[in-house]
Order: C-alpha cells, then structure tokens, then sequence
C-alpha cells in the first residue's frame, strides 16, 4: 500500500481537471461534508443580489479578506 505522502506526489501530477475530479471524490465520501449551496441558497442569494439588498466585494477585496 501506498503511503499519504506518495498519494499526495502522484495526485499533484494530474491536471487541473483531474485534481478537481478527485478533490470532489475525495469529500464526497466524508460524511456531511458541504460540496457547495443548494439550489434554495443559491436562489436566496440571487434574489438578494437583484434586489441591491446584498453587500459584494471585489474579487481585490475578497482576496484581502482572505489573507491573499
């Protein structure tokens, strides 16, 4: 059996797409772990954004409230 460490060399060889791939495979299979909003939130959201009642940032100010 492989170890982590050489699990973690080979994924890091895929592409991007496949990297994504097995990220979501990955999480899939941890029990509740969140994949994204459904489609309820996403309508809420949608609908905060249409009425101007939601507060957006900039992809520079996301990028600083992040740390980056």
């Amino acid at each position: 059996m492989k170890t982590l460490i050489e699990v973690i060399r080979e994924a890091d060889q895929l592409s991007q797409e496949d990297q994504a791939g097995l990220t979501t495979h990955l999480l899939s299979g941890l029990g509740g772990a969140p994949l994204g909003p459904d489609d309820e939130e996403l309508a809420r959201r949608e609908a905060e954004i249409d009425s101007g009642t939601a507060k957006l940032l900039t992809h520079e100010q996301l990028r600083k409230a992040v740390g980056r």
